[in-house]
This record gives structure tokens, C-alpha cells and sequence, in this order.
């Protein structure tokens, strides 16, 4: 494949003594998170000296525009032009123009039978209020129910009129509002030229890029809660905007993200010097400044993957996934049609089955209630972060975040409460002395309590229960714990404080946890972190 040597020159005069537009067509997209790449096929012929494409939408990046050729093409120069929609008016058409057109023939035609109607009912009431006089009287009621049928088929016939006309404005209402919707998303159209030389028909590949189109991935999980069978469906959400249809093309789907920082920056070196006297003086007596706000490139880390930031069916395809050194890229073996203007279309991309372990888990400083989990192994293969659907036995219970490539060995989903699993926290025990040499040391006791039980009507369950004990983080602070019974760990995920219990509980069973806590300091230290 040659590549031409891109010579574009927009806004150029008109182009002038053209030949007649070439026909092309939209092959392939290849969407970003942030953007798309499109190809656009189109044929020449044998003996062809230019190739001239019109009805273009200006919304691609012409810095971006690259022609590919195949052997025994020569390319030359490209031209653009864009020009304002009012002085392309063969640009103007619209496919929705053939529907209205229909529906307005439509809308016509009843108008005009209902024109009719009312004619032929003024006719009928100036008979009847013409002279009766000269009717003879036995043909007086004849006369009058004559004239009652046809007046009364009128009207029925008028009311029927009346309802369909409603119906077709109600249908033409819609198509004109999105017929101006996409004239006002193409204000202008693009035309190119481009000067080559050929002996034999070829097809040439003309590829740009438009940054208002993106795709972000979804998940479906699907847990059927008496087997631990665990479906997780992958789907997209694809949007575009850029004035073209996508129809009938190949789809693929990037996970890269091009952006304008393409490299690292220059390092700055670690210099080191002595503060003058005078200056750490001024430093000492100035009051002490608010720490600055995190820089925006911070809150978009923090968005995108930190804890603190809360999360804000078509035909079904198998997908084949390329993964590159770099990023993952999904390729639907199936044509489709994306539609400019589309705010979200869904595809679904494939399933993967995985069997699951399922927890009912209990934190109950956090929250006096049990919580179905579902630990099951990573899936392979490539995962980009993106929102997850939680369905239990096909009921949706809520959403979160999808973080395969997470640190954890094993992944876990939470399904919502198990109203089935009662938990009861006891009040809190708390007492404070000093002990030691004349009341050297101060100590503080806690004692906390938890009774979990089963209620379900049959079936045992793995119940996790999570308690958060004190740490000492001085080694003048001293903490003697005692916990019945004896839990499974007390550094649950490598976080020491976190105690972890672990058991199963049988229907109908109930069990009781105990943590006492023994905390010393010296009694003039100011300990902070006491609840």
C-alpha cells in the first residue's frame, strides 16, 4: 500500500470543473474512549486522473487524514474544501426526507377528504334549511332521514379524519425535529479531491479521526445463588456524534487512549541548601497555610480509580480479542449500524461462566446487617475497568465498579443485603483507670459483642464477620486483645487491625463473637484515635 503525500490545503477555492463525485462508503471504525478512527473505502476507475468525494461531514481532523493505495497507484495532491450547508444544497438531503415526504402525501390526502366533507355538510344543512314548502308532505319524512344519514356519515366521517391527521402529525413531529437535529450537526459539509494516476480499478482507503465518538465498557453479573454459578456478560456502550453514519461496518473497540502527553517530561534535579537565620525565623512566626488543593491530573486519578469517588438487548455477538503490548483491542465479527447522534448504543460482546464462593459478610461497625458476597477466581483474558449490573437470582440489586487488574488475588462482587442473616450488636463496654506506680500508665477497656444467626429455612452458609480492633502506632501505646472465638486472622488482607471470623452456620443456628480490648498509655500522653 502507498501512502499519499498529503498536501491539504482547506478552504480552497471551489472546485471547479470536477468530475462527477465517486461513490464511498464507510468500512471500519476503530473507536477510542475518547474519539475514533474512520475508514472510508472508494473506488476508481482505470485511466482515472482524480478521485473527488463530496457530502463530507467537517467534523473529521484534517490533519489527520491519510490515503492508502494499492500497487500501481500513483497519488498525488489533496484538496479540501469546506463550504457553509446553504451553498451545498445536494448536501441537504436527508434519509428521513423520504419518510416525511411520504407522511406529508399522506397528511395531504386526509386534509383534502375532510375539505370535502365539510363542503358536502354545508351543502346538506342549506337543504335542509332550504324550502321545504314544496315537498309534498308524504315525502317530508323520507326527505328528512335522507338527509339525516348523509349528514350523520359526514360527521363520522369528519371525526375519523380528524383522529388520523392527529396521529400523522404526531408521527411527522418527530421526524422533523431529528431532521433538524442532524442539519444542525453538520452546519457545513467537506469535499476533497485528490489528484492521482491509475491504469487498473483500485480501491483506496481514506482514514481519518473524529473526537466526539468514544465507547466505555459495562459488565452484567448474574448469580444464581443455589448453584454459586456466576455469569458475567461483557458489554459496551458506544456513542458517536460525528455527523456520519456507521453503517454496516466493521467495529472494533481500543483501549488505548491517544492524548497529547506522549512522554514522560524532563526530571528536575533534588537540590538541597541551608535556610539563612532569618528566614526560618519569619518561617516559625508566619502562620501556617491551608494545604493546596490537589491538582486536577490528582482528581482525575482519584475519579477514575481511587475508593473515594462514588460511581455516578441487541443481537448477541462473540467478540475476538487482540491483546497488544500496549492495549486490548475487541473486534465485533458482526457488521452493525451506529447512527450519528447515537448517545449510547449496547452491545453485548460475550459471556464468561465462573463458579463462585459466597460469603455472607458482616461488618458491624459499619453496618448492623449481612451482606452476600461472591468470591470467585480472576477471569482471563482482558478486563478494562468499567461499571458492573449485580443481578441475584435475576433481580437487579445495584451496580459498582469492575476491577479485574486490581491488586487482590481473587475477585469479589457484592450482591446486596441477606435479610436472612440477623445480626445484633450489644452495647459497647467502656471503663478507663491508671495503673502502675502511683498511677503511672492509663488504661482503657473496651468490650464489644455480635450475635449472628441464620434464618434461613434450610441450607448452611459461609459467614465472615469482620471486626476492626485498635493498632498501636507507638511503641509507648500497648493493646492486649483477647477475641472468642479464636478468629481466622487478625491482619485480614494484610491489614493488621482487621480480625477476621470465619465459619459456616448452619440453618436456624446462631453463633456470638466477643472482642475485649485492653489499651495503656502514659497517663500525660494525649492518646487520639480512642472511640
Amino acid at each position: 500500500m502507498k501512502h499519499a503525500p498529503l498536501l491539504i490545503a482547506a478552504l480552497l477555492p471551489p472546485l471547479a470543473q470536477a468530475q462527477s463525485p465517486s461513490a464511498s462508503r464507510i468500512d471500519e471504525v476503530l473507536v477510542y474512549p475518547g474519539g475514533a478512527q474512520v475508514t472510508r473505502l472508494a473506488t476508481v476507475a482505470a485511466g482515472a486522473r482524480e478521485l473527488v468525494l463530496t457530502c463530507l461531514s467537517a467534523r473529521f481532523d484534517a490533519d489527520t487524514l491519510q490515503v492508502d493505495a494499492p500497487a500501481g497507484v500513483n497519488l498525488g495532491p489533496v484538496q479540501l474544501e469546506t463550504l457553509p450547508r446553504e451553498r451545498a444544497p445536494e448536501c441537504a438531503t436527508s434519509p428521513l426526507d423520504e419518510q416525511l415526504r411520504k407522511l406529508e402525501a399522506q397528511r395531504d390526502a386526509l386534509a383534502a377528504e375532510s375539505g370535502a366533507l365539510d363542503a358536502s355538510l354545508g351543502y346538506v344543512r342549506a337543504l335542509g334549511a332550504g324550502e321545504a314548502r314544496g315537498t309534498p308532505a308524504t315525502a317530508i319524512p323520507a326527505t328528512a332521514d335522507s338527509i339525516r344519514r348523509t349528514a350523520l356519515d359526514a360527521l363520522q366521517r369528519q371525526a375519523q379524519l380528524k383522529r388520523q391527521l392527529e396521529d400523522l402529525e404526531k408521527q411527522i413531529a418527530p421526524l422533523k425535529g431529528e431532521r433538524d437535529r442532524l442539519a444542525a450537526a453538520n452546519p457545513q459539509w467537506r469535499s476533497l479531491r485528490l489528484r492521482l494516476s491509475t491504469t487498473r480499478d483500485a480501491e483506496l482507503r481514506l482514514s481519518y479521526r473524529v473526537q466526539s465518538a468514544g465507547w466505555a465498557p459495562s459488565y452484567r453479573a448474574l448469580l444464581d445463588t443455589r448453584s454459586g454459578a456466576l455469569n458475567l456478560e461483557r458489554l459496551a456502550q458506544v456513542s458517536q456524534q460525528s455527523g456520519e453514519d456507521w453503517r454496516n461496518v466493521t467495529l472494533k473497540l481500543s483501549t488505548a487512549q491517544p492524548s497529547s502527553r506522549v512522554g514522560p517530561g524532563q526530571p528536575q534535579p533534588w537540590m538541597l541548601d541551608l535556610m539563612q537565620k532569618r528566614a526560618l525565623a519569619e518561617m516559625a512566626m508566619a502562620p501556617s497555610a491551608p494545604p493546596p488543593p490537589p491538582a486536577p491530573a490528582m482528581l482525575a486519578r482519584v475519579a477514575a480509580g481511587g475508593s473515594r469517588v462514588s460511581a455516578d438487548e441487541p443481537e448477541r455477538f462473540d467478540l475476538s480479542v487482540f491483546q497488544g503490548a500496549y492495549a486490548t483491542e475487541f473486534v465485533l465479527p458482526l457488521r452493525v449500524n451506529i447512527d450519528s447522534g447515537t448517545q449510547r448504543a449496547s452491545l453485548t460482546l460475550g459471556s464468561e461462566k465462573l463458579a463462585a464462593r459466597l460469603l455472607a459478610r458482616v461488618q458491624p461497625q459499619n453496618d448492623a446487617a449481612a451482606y452476600l458476597v461472591a468470591d470467585l477466581p480472576r477471569p482471563g483474558g482482558a478486563w478494562p475497568r468499567g461499571m458492573v449490573q449485580l443481578l441475584r437470582d435475576g433481580a437487579l440489586v445495584g451496580s459498582t465498579s469492575l476491577n479485574v487488574a486490581g491488586g487482590e488475588e481473587r475477585l469479589e462482587l457484592p450482591f446486596g443485603r441477606d435479610d436472612a442473616v440477623r445480626v445484633q450488636v450489644e452495647p459497647e463496654q467502656r471503663n478507663a483507670g491508671n495503673t502502675g506506680f502511683i498511677g503511672a500508665r492509663a488504661e482503657h477497656r473496651y468490650g464489644r459483642a455480635y450475635v449472628v444467626e441464620n434464618r434461613h429455612a434450610a441450607g448452611a452458609l459461609t459467614l465472615q464477620l469482620i471486626e476492626v480492633a485498635p493498632v498501636s502506632q507507638h511503641e509507648d501505646i500497648k493493646v492486649q486483645s483477647q477475641f472468642s472465638p479464636a478468629p481466622a486472622t487478625q491482619a485480614w488482607r494484610k491489614q493488621p487491625g482487621l480480625v477476621l471470623w470465619e465459619q459456616p452456620l448452619a440453618a436456624g443456628q446462631s453463633q456470638r463473637f466477643t472482642a475485649d480490648y485492653v489499651i495503656s498509655a502514659p497517663k500525660e500522653a494525649q492518646l487520639t484515635g480512642l472511640r
